[in-house]
């Protein structure tokens, strides 16, 4: 018999118009029947200005969700191109955000619904709200179809309202209500298109279902950009409809201020038309809110930024129930907590700060390279596109009020904080914004024929014998560097006349060390004296100069990897824009054996990759040996030992033997393992940003072990050391140029 492939698949059911319902629902309830009397009142019939704005900045962020969706056509929407887009630490706080965000609107929309019903059936506002919380509750916890099929219902009976109350408006409203047109100024404007950014969140929702819709490469862009340009003109029209007709005076004294308008229109008929139009909008924003806001904490457990226990899909109705019932009772709770105009403002933020994360996503994946993105619609009108919705977006932040800021910036606390205790090291995915910014997200593989270029700085005869030897056994090519340091007051030239017309004993001895290598065949060798002020500044230089791979320096200070500016060994490893190796110790006569110290991260890696190279050249046996915690379950301890499988299966090697040890302290476990004659490789700890120039567990392994031990360090541009490289560079350059003036 043959083989039998099995293969799994998505069922897409959300066709183009279902798709633009679920936007145009979310974006036309409750903002629209709540807000403008709000809206009027804080900005007078400039208000109109302040919806038109937001329908800009929400167009601009539309195209830049199409261009995203289509390229990442995952469960999570705004969550998901953004985790992926700037890493996993980025993903915890916009997860929680974009979710708080939709909750929020859902509970606006929910008042909002309370206040309708209220105008015809006196039922206390908090009775109705909650209510219909359970309801929809129910309906969603029973699967997206009838949902959906009641979305597109609604849609289409608000858009045939709407559009009569507009046209029916524009015969009647009197001129004379728009003098004065912006009575409170220009700021007011600003602030009130905050207020009412809640109105256009819908778009998020519509990429948070992005998984589920029919042909993504033409539904997603045609329905985000119908639904944001119908939901503007309509919120326009509406505008217009309502600043001409009432006074500011009755626009402050009411909640409901298109019931209102309707009714001066056409009597009790118009008013009970408009209160059931109000009531199917509000019910359809948070119908919508709770449909696509389930969705984030569902991609977050997918991605391991909160605990499985969200994933979970039901047996019979096939949703993700857990994630709907903790979204509909939080968003209950909120109904008690704030009032309606908070409720908005609070949504409003997160869903600003989500705007400029989705814009700024899109010019980080337009500059780097992400597995798997590729948009099959991309903005014609890139970059100019997210700048405009980047900038206006950040301009309507100060305008929220001190609330909003405050909780949002609790949020981001809070998702960071949530982050670095439970996701770091097991959330997807791995890397982190500084990681996408250096385009390091998928390093090329490393190969041993790949040829490494080493220099090695010359200054003590004793020690430079076996940096040379590792240069040589780890590289194809040495770079021997001996910096004469030049007192200030002596100028480089006469300094350089003077040494040839000497010949200082110290280089003799340098040279001749130097003229021992390269003992393998083939490789190449370059001998350089500089003349230099400062040492630093003459190895960061040459470095530069000739394109090495590594700076190899020893170091044998009592305070060894940690902060010390005196030595020459801290300043390069603070200033250089280069990887390099840090020799503790000296070399045997004989490596016995080499020990890599290996926990997966990328200055291991890089470790690994010395390391098989150094044995082979050398012949010395190769003992890889990781640490994991006692308590590490099955499935995590299977991955690991994959994982050194993988790496030590190396034919061209002698000897390889890989080791998973279990013990609370690596440290401990590392140095039991070594014996006297190892040459000890380990990594860095990876670590961006940290007071020591070397991390901690190294710093401790180098200075416990009596014997070498070397240490990998990959440059990173966007860490401590590539900040501190960057400024002592603009400095050394502006030390030089005053020089030069003062010598002039």
């Amino acid at each position: 018999m043959g083989t039998i492939r099995t293969k799994e698949s998505l069922g897409r059911s959300l066709g183009f118009f279902q798709t633009f319902a679920i936007g145009t629902g979310t974006m036309i309830g409750a903002g629209i029947f709540i807000l403008p009397g709000l809206a009027i009142s804080a900005a007078g019939p400039a208000a109109i200005l302040s919806f038109l704005l937001g329908g800009i900045i929400s167009m601009a962020t539309a195209i830049s969700m199409s261009e995203l969706a289509t390229g990442m056509p995952k469960a999570g929407g705004s969550y998901y191109f953004i985790s992926r887009a700037m890493g996993a630490a980025f993903g915890a706080v916009i997860g929680f955000g974009a979710w708080l965000a939709l909750v929020f609107k859902g509970s606006f929309a929910l008042i909002g619904l309370a206040d309708y019903l209220f105008v015809l059936i006196p039922i206390p506002v908090m009775v109705t709200a909650i209510g219909a919380g359970l309801f929809l509750l129910f309906i969603n916890y029973r699967g997206a179809r009838s949902s959906g099929s009641f979305q597109n219902i609604i849609v289409i009976f608000l858009l045939l309202i709407l559009t009569a109350f507009i046209i029916k408006g524009l015969f009647m409203f009197d001129y004379d209500r728009f003098t004065p047109f912006m009575p409170f100024g220009h700021e007011s404007v600003f602030a009130t298109t905050g207020l009412i950014f809640i109105s256009f969140l819908g778009i998020t929702q519509l990429a948070a279902i992005s998984e589920e819709v029919k042909e993504p490469s033409k539904n997603l862009p045609r329905a985000l950009i119908a639904s944001v340009g119908v939901v503007t003109l309509i919120y326009v029209g509406v505008m217009i409809v309502v600043s001409g007709t009432l006074t500011l005076e009755q626009s402050l004294n009411t909640y409901t201020p298109l019931v209102d308008v309707s009714q001066m229109m056409a009597g009790d008929a118009g008013k009970v038309l408009i209160v059931i139009a109000g009531l199917l909008a509000t019910l359809s924003t948070a119908n919508a809110a709770i449909l696509s806001s389930s969705r984030f904490p569902f991609a977050m457990g997918r991605d391991d930024l909160i605990p499985r226990w969200f994933v979970e899909i039901h047996e019979k109705y096939d949703t993700p129930y857990r994630a709907i019932l903790v979204t509909g009772f939080i968003m209950l709770l909120l109904l008690i907590l704030f009032n309606v105009e908070q409720l908005a403002k609070l949504g409003s933020t997160f869903n600003i700060l989500i705007f400029v994360l989705i814009n700024s996503s899109v010019i980080i994946l337009r500059k780097r390279s992400i597995e798997g993105y590729k948009p099959s619609f991309k903005d014609p009108f890139y970059p100019y596109t997210q700048i405009i919705g980047i900038v206006f977006s950040v301009s309507l932040l100060p305008t929220m009020g001190i609330l909003p800021m405050v909780f949002a910036v609790l949020v981001i606390i809070a998702g960071l904080v949530w982050y670095d205790s439970y996701c770091k090291g097991k959330a997807f995915p791995k890397y982190n914004i500084f990681d996408v910014l250096e385009n390091n997200i998928h390093p090329a593989p490393l190969k041993d024929s790949s040829k490494i270029k080493i220099l090695v700085p010359l200054a003590n005869p004793r020690h430079e014998i076996d940096l040379l030897y590792l240069a040589d056994h780890l590289g194809d090519a040495i770079i021997g560097l001996n910096v004469i340091k030049v007192p200030q007051q002596t100028s480089l030239t006469a300094a350089k006349d003077a040494f040839h017309a000497k010949k200082l004993a110290v280089d003799s001895v340098l040279r001749e060390k130097f003229e021992k290598f390269p003992v393998i065949v083939g490789h190449e060798r370059e001998y350089i004296i500089s003349f230099d002020h400062s040492i630093t500044n003459s190895i960061v230089e040459q470095a530069d100069a000739e394109n090495v791979d590594f700076i190899i320096i020893g170091w044998h200070e009592v305070n060894r990897f940690h902060p010390s500016p005196g030595t020459v060994a801290n300043q390069v490893l603070s200033s250089a824009n280069n990887n390099i190796l840090v020799l503790s110790g000296y070399l045997p006569n004989n490596i016995n054996r080499i020990v890599v110290a290996y926990n997966g991260k990328e200055n291991s890696l890089y470790g690994m990759h010395l390391a098989k190279r150094l044995s082979k050249n050398t012949g010395a046996p190769l003992h890889v040996i990781r640490v994991i915690k006692p308590n590490t379950d099955e499935d995590t301890k299977a991955d690991y030992l994959s994982d050194l499988e993988e790496i030590t299966k190396d034919r061209s090697l002698l000897s390889v033997n890989s080791y998973l040890k279990e013990n609370p302290s690596a440290e401990a476990a590392i140095l039991d393992f070594l014996d006297d004659g190892d040459l000890l490789i380990m990594g860095d700890s990876s670590r961006r940003f940290s007071f020591s120039l070397i991390g901690d567990i190294p710093y401790v392994l180098a200075r416990r072990y009596e014997g070498p031990a070397l240490i990998i360090k990959k440059y990173k541009p966007f860490s401590s050391e590539g900040v501190s490289s960057i400024v002592q560079k603009k400095a050394r350059k502006l030390k030089l140029s005053l020089r030069k003036l003062i010598r002039e």
